[in-house]
């Protein structure tokens, strides 16, 4: 319940209680005269002279002799504030009091029982914060002589003990209706139908009350209030206690989530201290349809709230309660993907931005079993704290899908925008079976541990996608991928290539043996570079990115075959094996566009091809190269040899010439 609707219903609570004391002092006066009818029209000048308003009554005043010594009075009603229309503000149909004739016997009058009979309240605020009961409030603090202008009504409501002086026989409301109109706040309630009846009221004494009405708002709501507690002490010291209370609601409307829901909540005591605006609740119980929760609630300052909680529960079915509807299988349906371009409605994320600021909690709940989104949550545990405008639900813990989840979520109130931080951890989590059960379809199953850290503000659920900031780790273990078979890709795509029949059909799914990811988020946009996907014949790598803000996917992997699937022959794997595939993951999320490459792995095999054609001729020319060296070396060699010799027989020539002719010389 909201601030606002907290004041409303003590407003009203305080309405009716001075429409009784209007009512009883009304009669008190009409009873201490024998002729009453002659005070009316002097009662109706008083009110006119000290408040402006009109007090009328309609028909005459009867004294009752049989069966009980009483007076009833006709219809009367007392108009409304200056700017507030024509209603009258409060009017009641009939009202009768009876004395009990014991007490007149022995000289100690008792008032049996007070009838108020088709009592209408009618409560309103205007656009500028003025109600049409300040002018009474405004009289009501009329000091008397003698009082301090320091103290406060509220001060004094505070010091002062509630005292009841004498017994009061019961009071019995009937058919009454309260109207509550807010212009500043939009806000408009009605109750209808109230019915209120106490037992005997006497000082510092036990007595039983129990109210029924409907509560009817703007939103189309009906709410139907059955109150009742056995046993209801109003002690001296501001202090209210009720025990064996029970409390029923039942709600019906076109804007709840599925029609009507009712909720019972009973307590072995609740303890209202008036003067501190507190409250206390011990072993309470609140049942709400098949669920129930059991344990304490304290609230210790109604005006901030203050609260301290603690409630545990054996099964919570929120989907229940919600009227979530059972999760089936998709089927196949020949209608068109979706795009890219399509954009989901956006959705405003609405807190109540002011209760949670004033709010002050420490309070914890356990429940073996929470089933919600059609998940079902076990050893569920949560521990919540709140003060100057921030929530903690810190930690988050529970038992899921055969592993576990420990969580941590901080919601920031204090500036205009909240601010969320979100952190996650999951260890050991079956995803498919989670996958199925939420989705009805697992499109991946495996193991699963991760890590997520997130930071984002935001009032719309587009605004809280773009300013998304934080990392993410993902590792899967011994699972698949459904959808898609990347392996019967690339020989689909192979056969294509070749102009070769497409191979026949399989399974559309790849299992891996492991498949890790991580990255940052920056402006709702996921980045990773060391997608690593191990499965049996592939190995897969790359990178790219996942944007939150259009749910679409833009990621290029590369896909390298290490072996040969049975049934095929060695040597067609041969020509693409150990070569890096490209194959393109893009479009939205729900069904991405999966493309291997043709021209890249064309490209690919080409230049592999060339590559080695190239290193063949090259290392053939080097050898040629080489020959052609040592071969020209020979020649060279051979060359000089053969002039060194033409050389050597022309020097030796020469020589022989020369000494021949020496020789001649000498002889002659």
């Amino acid at each position: 319940m909201s601030g606002i609707a907290k004041k409303s219903f003590k407003l009203l609570l305080s309405l009716v209680v001075v429409a009784v004391l209007f009512v009883v002092i009304t009669t008190a006066i009409f009873l201490a005269t024998f002729d009453a009818n002659q005070y009316k029209q002097e009662l109706s000048d008083l009110v006119r002279q000290e408040t402006g308003r009109e007090l009328e009554f309609f028909g005459d005043v009867d004294l009752t002799i049989y069966p009980a010594l009483g007076m009833k009075l006709g219809a009367m009603s007392l108009s409304n504030a200056p700017g507030f229309g024509a209603q009258s503000m409060l009017k009641v149909n009939k009202v009768s009091i009876s004395v009990d004739l014991v007490s007149l016997i022995l000289f100690s009058p008792e008032v049996e029982q007070l009838l108020l009979d088709g009592l209408e309240i009618n409560l309103e605020k205007n656009a500028q914060g003025v109600t049409n009961w300040d002018d009474l409030l405004k009289l009501g603090a009329t000091e008397s002589p003698g009082t301090s202008a320091s103290k406060s009504p509220a001060d004094t409501t505070a010091t002062e003990s509630m005292t009841l002086q004498g017994a009061f026989g019961g009071l019995n409301i009937r058919n009454a209706r309260l109207s509550w109109k807010d212009a500043q706040a939009g806000v408009e309630y009605k109750v209808k139908y109230l019915d209120l009846s106490t037992g005997r009221i006497t000082q510092d004494a036990p007595f039983s009350i129990e109210i029924n009405m409907a509560l009817e708002s703007k939103d189309e709501i009906d709410l139907l209030v059955e109150f009742n507690s056995q046993v209801l002490y109003l002690i001296n010291d501001n202090r209210l206690i009720l025990t064996d209370f029970d409390l029923d609601l039942e709600a019906t409307g076109s804007a709840l989530p599925r029609g009507e829901i009712r909720l019972t909540v009973a307590s072995q005591s609740v303890d209202f201290d008036l003067a501190r605006n507190a409250i206390k609740l011990e072993g309470v119980i609140i049942d709400i349809d098949d669920s129930r929760l059991s344990g304490s609630l304290h609230l210790t300052d109604f005006t901030r709230p203050a609260m301290t909680f603690n409630f545990s529960s054996d099964l919570l079915d929120i989907d229940a309660l919600l009227g979530t509807a059972p999760v089936t299988q998709p089927t196949e349906q020949p209608a068109s993907e979706p795009t890219a371009n399509e954009t989901s409605e956006d959705v405003q994320i609405l807190l109540p931005m002011e209760l949670l600021r004033s709010l002050e909690v420490d309070g914890q709940l356990s429940v073996k079993q929470i089933k919600i989104q059609n998940l079902l949550l076990e050893d569920f545990s949560l521990k919540v704290s709140a003060n100057n405008g921030v929530l903690n639900l810190d930690p988050i813990k529970m038992t899921l899908y055969q592993g576990s989840f420990e969580g941590r979520v901080q919601v920031d109130t204090r500036n205009k925008i909240p601010k969320y931080r979100v952190s996650k951890n999951f260890s050991g989590v079956q995803i498919g079976e989670l996958l199925t059960d939420y989705l009805g379809e697992d499109r991946i199953t495996g193991v699963l541990n991760a890590s997520v850290n997130l930071r984002t503000r935001g009032e719309w659920l587009s605004a809280l996608k773009k300013n998304s900031n934080g990392t993410m780790k993902l590792a899967f273990t011994d699972g698949a991928l459904r959808g898609f078979n990347l392996r019967y890709s690339i020989d689909k795509a192979r056969a294509k290539l070749k102009r070769q029949p497409a191979p026949s059909e399989q399974v559309q799914k790849t299992d891996f043996s492991a498949l890790g990811l991580s990255g940052k988020i920056k402006n709702g946009i996921f980045s990773s570079t060391d997608l690593n996907l191990q499965a049996p014949f592939l190995r897969v790598g790359g990178e790219g990115k996942a944007n939150l803000n259009n749910d679409t996917i833009d990621y290029l992997v590369r896909v390298k075959l290490v072996g040969s699937v049975a049934g095929q022959e060695g040597g067609e794997l041969d020509e693409i094996k150990g070569l890096l595939i490209p194959v393109s993951i893009k479009g939205p999320f729900a069904a991405p566009e999966i493309d291997v490459l043709l021209d890249e792995m064309l490209r690919a095999q080409a230049q592999a091809k060339l590559k080695a054609e190239i290193e063949k001729q090259k290392s053939a020319l080097k050898q040629q190269i080489q020959a052609e060296k040592e071969a020209l070396a020979a020649a060279k060699q051979r060359e000089l040899e053969k002039q060194k010799q033409v050389l050597e027989a022309k020097a030796k020539a020469a020589l022989e010439k020369a000494k021949n002719s020496l020789l001649k010389k000498l002889l002659e």
